[in-house]
């Protein structure tokens, strides 16, 4: 018996299979990357959390962070709560020296000039 040839469709399912899996295979391959070398920096700092990126601040990698984070979401629960039971976290602004002259603040102190007063008309 002769075999019939295989259709477009079934190529074309094929490929989607190859596509998906592929994806897969990257998505997974780089949270572990990311996270496992995390995972070392803060094994070293003794924190029970990790960055996905360098834990300086920066707007950058705030926001990098929080993107990762976000795309990541899913394999960093189940990575937190089968596995390492560190959770991931976006990297924030931290003071590093505080003046206890004055009240904490989140923003650098702003010098405001008081406009001098308009002349009077007389």
């Amino acid at each position: 018996m002769a075999e019939q040839p295989r259709s477009a469709r079934s190529y074309f399912r094929d490929a989607a299979i190859l596509l998906t899996l592929a994806f897969a295979l990257v998505y997974v391959g780089t949270f572990l990357y990311l996270s496992r070398s995390g995972m070392q920096t803060a094994e070293e700092y003794g924190w029970d959390f990790y960055y996905f990126t360098e834990p300086t601040w920066t707007e950058e990698r705030e926001q990098t962070g929080e993107v990762l984070c976000t795309l990541y979401w899913p394999l960093i629960e189940i990575d937190a709560r089968l596995i390492s039971g560190l959770q991931a976290r976006s990297v924030q602004p931290v003071r590093l020296i505080e003046d206890f002259q004055t009240g904490p603040r989140n923003f650098p102190t702003e010098i405001r000039r008081d406009d001098p007063a308009p002349d009077s008309q007389d």
